[in-house]
């Protein structure tokens, strides 16, 4: 047929009041099946990476010393027995252990004498009971004093565990108190993360919640912990409350590092669409489903979102399918294309 002959039919058709049929509008789309799903409801946090204080070994000078040499600094990894400080017992400590020294002599000499005048009825048996007892404190002073320069190990200062040093708050020439620390050694692995959490969100975690640890890299593995401690106050500089979480074992992780975590509040099984499928109309959410080929309008009650899964809690049944991908140009009724079938 030419075009004369076409234009004929046409104006033929329209001389007899037949109007032109039309293709009824149709879309392409994609669609997802609505399915059951775990869904995990989450808090956000941050914190960061720090030795654990309670297992925390702090190595103190057991008496008056005097601190001749600091081999190791913090952040530093050191085996058993290495050697970490050189010390020597203070001039004060060296005189007490003299002045103990005489004391006994004089307390033995004192103790002897009494005993002798005792058996010739010249001395009471309360004298001689007297001098036993100041023997015996002299004797226990004196080996109290040998037992602390003892403890310096000959000056010589090693690691009691293999570990990391986690903190040297002495140096080269200081003077130091009985007690006052010489460093602070921590095993490598004993590691904690102190979280952040707003206050108000605080009464939502408790102990042994499950939390998911990973680096600020969205590419490093993730690491599953618990919750240990929850601390009762604010950080005045933070404003945020503490959550104290360790660190397991296998976690590479240094003390410093910045650790982005999820804190597991609650978790439930609820059916599931893609978040792609669910648009917004004046607040309320909706979507299309496939009913025998046709665009169907569902209003939907949503819940918790994982990942680009969103829970739909009323306006579904499993099994439907819901248009996921071209909605946005859909209206009711309208006939769909879906896309990968003929």
């Amino acid at each position: 047929m030419n075009w004369r002959s076409a234009l004929a039919t046409m104006l033929l058709s329209m001389a007899l009041g037949l109007a032109p049929v039309l293709a009824a509008p149709s879309a392409l789309v994609q669609v997802s099946t609505a399915r059951p799903m775990q869904f995990t409801h989450t808090l956000r946090a941050y914190g960061t990476v720090r030795f654990a204080s309670e297992a925390s070994d702090l190595l103190s000078a057991p008496c008056a010393t005097i601190v001749q040499q600091v081999l190791v600094m913090p952040g530093e990894q050191v085996q058993r027995g290495q050697i970490l400080l050189r010390v020597r017992p203070a001039p004060a400590e060296q005189l007490q252990l003299q002045q103990a020294q005489i004391d006994l002599r004089f307390a033995e000499a004192e103790a002897q004498r009494l005993q002798s005048l005792r058996q010739r009825q010249l001395a009471t048996n309360a004298q001689v009971q007297g001098a036993a007892q100041n023997l015996a404190k002299a004797r226990a002073l004196l080996a109290n004093l040998q037992g602390r320069q003892a403890a310096l190990q000959g000056g010589i200062i090693r690691a009691p565990i293999t570990g990391v040093v986690s903190s040297v708050p002495v140096q080269t020439g200081d003077n130091l108190a009985a007690g006052q620390p010489f460093l602070f050694l921590n095993p490598a692995s004993a590691r904690v993360v102190v979280l952040g959490v707003e206050p108000e969100d605080l009464p939502q975690v408790h102990s042994n919640d499950k939390v998911l640890l990973q680096t600020l890299d969205r590419h490093s593995p993730t690491w599953s912990s618990r919750v240990e401690k929850i601390l009762a106050q604010v950080d005045p500089n933070t404003r945020l409350a503490g959550v104290i979480v360790p660190i397991p074992a296998a976690a590479p992780v240094l003390p410093g590092t910045l650790l982005s975590a999820r804190i597991v509040l609650a978790q439930r099984q609820a059916l599931a669409i893609p978040d792609s499928a669910v648009l917004h109309e004046h607040g309320r959410a909706y979507c299309f489903v496939d009913v025998q080929g046709k665009a169907q309008q569902r209003w939907l009650r949503t819940g918790w979102q994982e990942g680009k899964w969103i829970e739909v809690l009323q306006g579904l049944r499993p099994g439907e399918e819901v248009v996921s991908l071209g909605n946005y140009e859909l209206r009711a009724g309208m006939a769909l294309r879906i896309e990968g079938k003929s």
